[in-house]
């Protein structure tokens, strides 16, 4: 497996559709971060409700480029006929599906990292005297909890990319429209925003349940992302290539 990704990762060293992502996502969270500091005269007043705004944002931005990273990870293999090569060697679908899962989730985790380090440092410097452990604290586990739940839910996105083949617009297409429910959770109605992934990532990071409501939208969010792998790996193992 590690050869799977190693090979991957080689592939990549020449292209900057990864580099463009990240720094697209940093860029726009140290704007964000300069906005509240410099730009706007009163920002929110507290660092809870200022944390509430960012989460968001940064699972939409890292939801929209996850979108372009599959795509670009699947349809080039298709488009450049490379995934004939690679798998008439000694490698399985299976492992080759997780080799492009495994680089879309280093790049997802690395992305988020650096975006954690950016608002870190904006809530010591727009809320000095309230920020503190606690805010880091608040911030670090929040952030993760969302973006990592975000991932699972976003697996279907790999469905679409192995469906799509040499196309480009129809998983960035899914990724927008995944990112539009995401937004609008907490505009929709608890019943339907409990159940339904992508909403249920933000209702589950940002709202206290009780235990049978955790369930539902942690069970909501794992099915997805399972029956989202499962449906790729199905589909992808039934192609002529």
């Amino acid at each position: 497996m590690l050869n799977v990704i190693s090979a991957e990762w080689m592939k990549l060293k020449r292209n900057r559709i990864f580099a463009v992502c990240s720094l697209l996502t940093l860029f726009a969270s140290a704007f964000i971060v300069f906005k509240d500091l410099v730009i706007v005269e009163n920002p929110p007043e507290n660092y809870q409700t200022w944390l509430m705004s960012i989460y968001i944002i940064v699972g939409a931005l890292l939801s929209i480029m996850s979108g372009f990273i599959i795509t670009f990870l699947m349809q080039r293999e298709y488009e450049d006929r490379t995934i004939n090569n690679v798998l008439t060697a000694p490698t399985s679908r299976i492992r080759f599906l997780l080799g492009k899962l495994a680089i879309w989730f280093i790049w997802y985790l690395g992305t988020l990292v650096g975006v954690v380090i950016i608002y870190a440092i904006g809530g010591w410097l727009i809320y000095p005297d309230t920020f503190g452990f606690a805010g880091m604290k608040s911030l670090v586990v929040t952030m993760l909890k969302y973006c990592l739940l975000g991932f699972v839910a976003a697996l279907p996105l790999l469905t679409v990319s192995v469906m799509q083949r040499k196309l480009f617009y129809p998983t960035i297409m899914v990724a927008l429209a995944f990112t539009g429910i995401e937004m609008f959770a907490m505009n929709m109605p608890f019943k339907f925003a409990r159940v339904i992934p992508w909403s249920a990532v933000v209702v589950q990071s940002l709202v206290e349940l009780p235990f049978k409501e955790d369930l539902l939208t942690l069970g909501s969010i794992f099915l997805t992302g399972i029956i989202g792998f499962v449906a790729a790996y199905w589909l992808f193992k039934k192609q002529d290539l």
